[in-house]
């Protein structure tokens, strides 16, 4: 994928692989729900994983979820 520029990861196993397949080390890269990471030109966000139990509970709220889009759509556009 030539033209990736960034990739959405959901929850902390999401991200530790990502992490890796792009040749970084978590402990450089710490999970957060917002955190933004740049690996070899691709921009890693992380987001809580949308579940029942992380929307119920509140860990994840729509708006929460939906500021994580806006914030990729805003380095994504030309």
């Amino acid at each position: 994928m030539p033209s990736l520029k960034a990739i959405l990861t959901l929850g902390l196993v999401s991200h530790n692989a990502v992490i890796k397949v792009l040749g970084g080390k978590a402990a450089s890269y710490k999970f957060a729900h917002g955190a933004v990471h740049d690996l070899g030109g691709i921009r890693v966000f992380n987001s809580y994983h949308c579940s029942r139990y992380n929307t119920q509970t509140k860990r994840l709220t729509t708006e929460m979820f939906e500021a994580v889009f806006t914030n990729i759509a805003c380095f994504t556009q030309p």
